[in-house]
C-alpha cells in the first residue's frame, strides 16, 4: 500500500476571509486577486513545504502534488516548482505530481526536461502524473477544450519519445511541431519515471 500526504495549498487569510471550509465562499473565477498579500503567502508557502518535511519525517510513503490556476483554494499553481524544492530538501520520499494538466503546454519539450530535472535532483523519486485539467484550466490559460484530449494524447506520446529515444530527431504532429528534439537532461529512472494518469471524470483517460 502507497499512503501519501496531500494538501490544497490553500491562500488562508483571516482579514480577507479566505479561511478553509468555514470562511467565505470561494465563487471560481470571480475573484479578484487584488485581495492576495505576497507577505502572507510567502509565510504559507513556508508553512506548507514544513508540514511536507514533517509528513517525509512521519513515515508517508509520497508527497502528493496538483495544480489549479487562478483560485485560492490552491496557491500550487506552478506544481513542478513545488517539485523542484522538495527533490533537494527532502531524502527518502517520493515526489508525486497529479499532476501536470498537459494540453496547456505549448512547449511539451520543455515540460520533459523540468520533469527530467526534478528526477535526477531527487535521484530517482519522482513519479509523474499527467492530467487534462478543468475548465477553469482552459479559461485561465485560453486553451481550447476542442483540442484538448488530442493535445493531451499527442503531449503524451512527444514526452515519453523525448524520454526513451536517442536525438536529435524531428517531431511533425498535429499540435506540435519540433525541429530539434535532443534533450541533454534524461531521467533518472529508466526508461523513465512511472506515469499515473487519473481516470476520474473522463473515461478516455
Amino acid at each position: 500500500m502507497f499512503i501519501g500526504y496531500f494538501t490544497e495549498m490553500p491562500y488562508q487569510d483571516p482579514a480577507s476571509g479566505y479561511f478553509g471550509a468555514t470562511g467565505r465562499p470561494i465563487e471560481d473565477l470571480s475573484l479578484s486577486n487584488g485581495e492576495y498579500d505576497p507577505r502572507l503567502a510567502a509565510d504559507l508557502y513556508h508553512r506548507y513545504y514544513d508540514e511536507k518535511l514533517f509528513a517525509e519525517e512521519m513515515g508517508f510513503d509520497g508527497l502528493v502534488l496538483n495544480e489549479h490556476h487562478s483560485t485560492p483554494f490552491c496557491m500550487q499553481s506552478v506544481t513542478n516548482t513545488t517539485a523542484a524544492i522538495l527533490a533537494r530538501i527532502t531524502e527518502r520520499v517520493k515526489i508525486v505530481l497529479l499532476g501536470n494538466v498537459l494540453p496547456l503546454w505549448d512547449d511539451p519539450l520543455w515540460l520533459a526536461e523540468e520533469l527530467a530535472m526534478i528526477d535526477t535532483i531527487s535521484r530517482g523519486r519522482l513519479v509523474t502524473g499527467w492530467v487534462r485539467g478543468t475548465g477553469r484550466e482552459s479559461v485561465t490559460h485560453n486553451a481550447s477544450p476542442t483540442y484538448n484530449w488530442e493535445r493531451y494524447q499527442e503531449a503524451h506520446d512527444f514526452i515519453l519519445k523525448a524520454w526513451t529515444e536517442p536525438g536529435p530527431f524531428r517531431w511533425e504532429g498535429e499540435h506540435y511541431d519540433f525541429r530539434y528534439v535532443n534533450p541533454w537532461m534524461k531521467p533518472y529512472q529508466q526508461p523513465h519515471p512511472p506515469i499515473w494518469i487519473p481516470g476520474q471524470v473522463s473515461k478516455n483517460t
